[in-house]
């Protein structure tokens, strides 16, 4: 079971909650549950890259442990540096106004909040005239924050730039 529940967490490689890893693999909660404990038991105590972990949400996923992420630097995403420019404003100034958004990274934002809205990245509330805009958990994961917290993203943020994202 262990290997099987390893296998779905490296093929889907987003975060899965029990019971849609026990749908998966047509098993019990429980027996899902028993080797999550014992699989990231086992990759904690390894020395691996590799980490699997309990998310914000609940769920689990498998990803590179926070002190090999230098390292992810140096690959070549797919994500354009102006859609990660206005990610990183949204985050350091959030709750922010969209339109105050679009004033600093100039119209072609309306498309990065599209974008990062789909990848569920942000999130956007109507207010008055315009849109409040704010990080999601699912942010966090992706960074591979242990929090959602506000405040935690900020610095994160912040240290980011100061090492010249």
């Amino acid at each position: 079971m262990k290997e099987k529940v390893e296998a779905v967490l490296f093929v889907f490689g987003e975060p899965l909650s029990i019971k849609k890893i026990a749908s998966i693999l047509n098993v019990r909660r429980s027996e899902v549950e028993e080797a999550l404990n014992i699989l990231s038991n086992e990759y904690s105590e390894k020395e691996t890259a590799i980490e699997i972990i309990n998310t914000v949400e609940d769920e689990y996923v498998m990803q590179l442990k926070p002190q090999y992420s230098e390292l992810i630097k140096y690959v070549p995403r797919k994500t354009p540096k102006s859609l990660l420019k206005t990610l990183s404003l949204i985050a350091l100034k959030q709750p922010v106004k969209q339109i105050d958004v679009v004033r600093i990274r100039g119209n072609h934002a309306y498309l990065h909040i599209k974008k990062l809205e789909e990848q569920r990245l942000i999130e956007k509330k109507p207010k008055e005239r315009t849109y409040i805009l704010r990080t999601t958990k699912k942010f966090a994961e992706y960074y591979g924050l242990k929090t959602d917290s506000i405040e935690e993203i900020k610095k994160f943020i912040k240290e980011k730039i100061d090492e010249g994202f």
